[in-house]
């Protein structure tokens, strides 16, 4: 009764998806899910497999100073719709939506993992009412065991919005904003 008065909705167009499951034929189909083979460093994907703990010629060039990054979709126009509707529309039940996707990058040991949430200033908590990267790590965490420990990071100073910023701006912006508890 429930999906008849409030049918699910695509999260990336917001139409009506008759047949269930989290994206309409159409998005689904333009949605770029990314998987091996890739760069270990960034997760760059790459067009032939070069093995398990190839570097891209960037990642090589500038080592990166962390153990890897995972995205579960190619970032582009149908992709951010789904995470401008969560981050800016409230549309909060999209979280799991995004965890969906994630679970399937994490490692099969678990042993020695945590999720923490990047945390937001307090002032956009305000406004926004909500941190969308804790949302989409207590799904994770639920979908997948990994322990959710929301306060391991501490942000120092307010960062400007990242929406337009290249690279190096975005490392000049939130340099010295994180911090981790001792």
């Amino acid at each position: 009764m429930l999906n008849w008065v409030l049918p699910e909705r695509c999260p990336c167009c917001g139409a009506i998806n008759p047949a269930g499951g989290p994206f309409c034929v159409s998005c689904w189909r333009n949605l770029e899910f990314l998987g091996p083979p890739w760069c270990c460093g960034c997760g760059t994907p790459f067009e032939f497999d070069r093995g398990d703990d190839a570097y891209c010629a960037l990642c090589i060039a500038h080592p990166p100073l962390h153990d890897g990054i995972r995205a579960a979709v190619k970032y582009d126009d149908v992709s951010a719709q789904v995470v401008l509707r969560l981050k800016y529309g409230g549309k909060i039940g999209l979280a799991r939506a995004i965890a969906r996707q994630l679970v399937r990058h994490l490692p099969d040991d678990h042993t020695d993992l945590i999720i923490t949430p990047v945390p937001s200033h307090w002032a956009r908590m305000w406004s926004r009412t909500f941190n969308q990267s804790a949302l989409i790590g207590q799904e994770l965490a639920a979908l997948s065991g990994i322990p959710f420990v929301p306060d391991i990071l501490v942000r120092h100073k307010r960062t400007p919005t990242m929406r337009g910023l290249d690279v190096r701006r975005r490392k000049k912006a939130v340099g010295g904003a994180f911090a981790v508890l001792p």
